[in-house]
């Protein structure tokens, strides 16, 4: 799904060529190359990678960018907030947090078809998710040593994410909760909708049942906090084992860090084991990966179990709504696959096991 239909892709390149020159302060000899699709991208925004060349200061400089647009259709979200993907990584900048150097955002969509921001691109390393990591990559060609280290500067990351005062920054459409209501309630309803789009007619019915399980049972207690919301290692660029820019905000809310969490270690776990894979060695057991995110942050982990099968079946809805749209595009799309499914009786099961003691 890297490449997307977008429209003319040469006009788009002249008009960003203009945008860009302006923003660069009117060059005579500004020149923007070709747009390309990234060979291995996500499925949600639309991605371009262009090298752009001008002179400055009697020098000949040439620079790679990256250009985030909405896309024409959505696989399962309904809208693309890029301005809050943009405002977040101005955010991370000012926090220390790894983050791509920005150039600007354009919120008409008259230019190109769609509102876009432009960030400088970072020569670095991204777990490829088709085919997905643990099945041959240059993740899975890392020793074991050095995957727990990568998984550990990843975890530490991601605390530091965690620790974030959210009240110090105008950040307009991060989605939270009313005070009144649990933290996750705006997950809650937001995946509800996505039910309602209509999932397969033969989807498992296991999906329907624990999701209504997570509803009547959301824990009475939880804090508030920045979730990154699509936290996981496929969402990162690696350099020298270590996070050099942290990536795609666009699932990103106010609500328990716990979801962030789970969700860094189980939507690879899923496309590991859940495939058939045997688990890469070096990633840490889950259960001692929490207690040191615990004692980074100082949050609570009390709620984890809940937050693990939120984020499974939150992983298996995501699936059907992509399956979905891929057969209708494609009525002989590949096998039919809806792999976290299998990790969701016995995650609803510890659950039930925790709420009777």
């Amino acid at each position: 799904m890297a490449k997307q239909d977008i429209g003319d892709l040469e006009l788009i390149r002249q008009k960003l060529e203009r945008w860009m020159c302006e923003k660069l302060g009117g060059l005579d000899d500004f020149v923007l190359g070709e747009l390309n699709f990234p060979e291995a991208s996500g499925e949600s925004s639309v991605t371009l990678i262009v090298q752009a060349s001008w002179s400055e200061s009697g020098s000949k400089c040439a620079k790679k960018f990256v250009i985030r647009m909405a896309p024409a259709e959505s696989q399962v979200f309904e809208e693309h907030d890029l301005y809050l993907q943009y405002r977040l990584m101005e955010v991370m900048a000012e926090e220390g947090v790894p983050a791509p150097k920005l150039m600007g955002y354009e919120p008409s969509s008259d230019l190109v078809g769609s509102d876009f921001y432009i960030m400088e691109f970072i020569d670095g390393q991204i777990p490829p998710d088709n085919p997905p990591m643990a099945f041959g990559s240059w993740v899975s060609e890392l020793t074991a040593d050095q995957r727990k280290t990568m998984w550990g500067n990843g975890l530490k990351t991601l605390a530091k994410i965690h620790s974030i005062d959210m009240t110090k920054y105008d950040v307009p459409g991060l989605p939270r909760s009313a005070d009144n209501e649990p933290s996750i309630a705006h997950e809650l309803r937001k995946f509800d909708g996505i039910i309602v789009q209509g999932m397969r007619d033969n989807a498992d019915p296991m999906i329907l049942q624990a999701w209504q399980f997570l509803k009547e049972n959301v824990p009475s207690t939880g804090d508030r906090g920045l979730c990154w919301g699509d936290s996981r290692p496929g969402n990162v660029i690696w350099g020298d084992l270590a996070p050099i820019a942290i990536i795609d905000w666009e699932m990103a809310s106010i609500g328990d860090r716990q979801m962030d969490l789970a969700w860094w270690f189980w939507v690879d776990h899923c496309n590991a084991v859940g495939l058939g894979a045997e688990k890469l060695t070096g990633i840490p057991e889950f259960s001692d990966a929490y207690q040191q995110w615990h004692e980074i942050t100082g949050l609570s982990i009390d709620n984890i179990a809940y937050y693990e099968l939120f984020c499974v079946v939150r992983f298996a809805i995501v699936m059907e709504r992509k399956l979905v749209f891929m057969t209708q595009q494609d009525p002989n799309y590949g096998e039919m696959v809806s792999h976290p499914v299998q990790f969701i009786e016995p995650l609803m099961d510890i659950c039930k096991a925790q709420l009777v003691t």
